[in-house]
């Protein structure tokens, strides 16, 4: 829910500030200029708390913790616009993140920003956004609370999520149907590393919504060079690391999804994604996932609960026992533009394989508030 800044609150800011600086020729935004100027965020903050248990391949106990955090996912953005020639607006977003433990990671350009130019014909943007096959991931299946394994946790990369240097353009409706394209830069520092990707929304009968989206990328790299160097082993020998060469991957991934409305207040989402990352010079790794979601609204209660599982990834044909799933429920309740709510998560991720693999199985409670403007 966004309100439009008042023009006449910052005409007023800044008119204070002209007079502090007894300048009589400040810029009045409130007053010299006409464009269509927003602030619009969100203030969100939880409380969770972890009780985890880790184990190793043979399934002895390696560690335990317990405890918990706060979480600010409070954020704030500005965007403003202005018709240039009929039927052709340019306008510009910019948006922090989330303000985090001390602030860090609540720079302002760290989410959604970009230039860009709209009309009937549909929107042009260039800038830092979501990918359009990770829009789909991260909503609306990716809530509530699946992240872990859904958006983030899968083993082989193969989809960018929020990503600067980039293209994209958005359809407009054509009934029911609409479709988005984008290509950018991966590493700005690796010649030929260029991504491309696209989705395609089509909405039937006002009850069902259809998803699809796939993404391709050249020459991603998966890990840096290690130069040769001398240090020492468990035992206090010196040892020689040798020097290996940076790897790259040319990946590709899709996603196919449905949203339903059913009747007395249900809804039911599901989606399965899969990809693939092959190494230059070495070994093809594949992964599946998939999920479900359901949700029951009964005036301003909601109950949504969720499950998702990455399969096992798979590399030249050979398993990896590294499957992992997450089951979550949240209990939500929406007044006056407020949602307090209660999520319970289960976690059960593994990670490594052979000697390496380690199982970490995490039961997770959050309560939080969250409010948009």
């Amino acid at each position: 829910m966004e309100k439009m800044f008042k023009r006449s609150v910052l005409g007023t800011a800044v008119a204070a500030a002209a007079l502090m600086s007894m300048s009589a020729n400040a810029y009045q935004i409130g007053e010299n200029n006409d464009f269509n100027v927003e602030v619009y965020g969100v203030a969100a903050i939880s409380i969770v708390n972890y009780d985890g248990e880790e184990t190793d391949s043979t399934g002895a106990k390696t560690d335990t913790y317990t405890g918990y955090d706060y979480e600010n996912e409070s954020r704030i953005g500005f965007r403003a616009g202005k018709e240039m020639f009929d039927d052709f607006t340019v306008f510009m977003q910019v948006e922090s993140g989330y303000v985090g433990e001390d602030g860090t990671g609540g720079t302002l350009g760290n989410r959604d920003t970009f230039i860009g130019m709209k009309g009937d014909w549909g929107t042009v943007r260039f800038g830092r956004m979501l990918t359009p096959m990770y829009e789909i991931i991260d909503w609306p299946y990716a809530n509530p609370g699946l992240g872990a394994s859904w958006d983030w946790g899968g083993d082989v990369k193969f989809n960018r999520d929020r990503h600067g240097d980039m293209a994209r353009y958005d359809s407009p409706n054509f009934n029911g149907f609409n479709f988005n394209i984008a290509t950018g830069r991966g590493d700005k520092s690796v010649d030929g590393n260029n991504w491309y990707g696209a989705a395609a929304h089509y909405r039937v009968a006002d009850m069902v919504t259809l998803h699809a989206a796939f993404e391709t990328e050249t020459d991603r790299k998966v890990s840096d060079a290690v130069e040769e160097s001398w240090g020492f082993d468990e035992n206090g020998q010196s040892e020689l690391t040798e020097s290996v060469a940076a790897q790259f991957a040319d990946t590709f991934g899709y996603i196919v999804g449905f949203e339903a409305s059913l009747p007395a207040g249900f809804g039911l989402a599901g989606a399965y994604k899969s990809g693939e990352s092959d190494v230059t010079g070495g070994d093809k790794s594949e992964q599946d996932s998939w999920v479900v979601i359901g949700q029951y609204w009964n005036g301003p209660w909601g109950v949504k609960v969720g499950y998702t599982e990455n399969l096992e990834s798979e590399t030249d044909g050979m398993k990896n026992g590294d499957e992992d799933s997450v089951i979550s429920g949240q209990l939500m309740y929406v007044h006056n533009g407020f949602v307090p709510y209660l999520r319970l998560a289960q976690r059960d991720i593994k990670s490594g394989t052979g000697a390496d693999a380690k199982q970490t199985e995490t039961f997770v409670v959050r309560v939080g508030i969250e409010y948009g403007f």
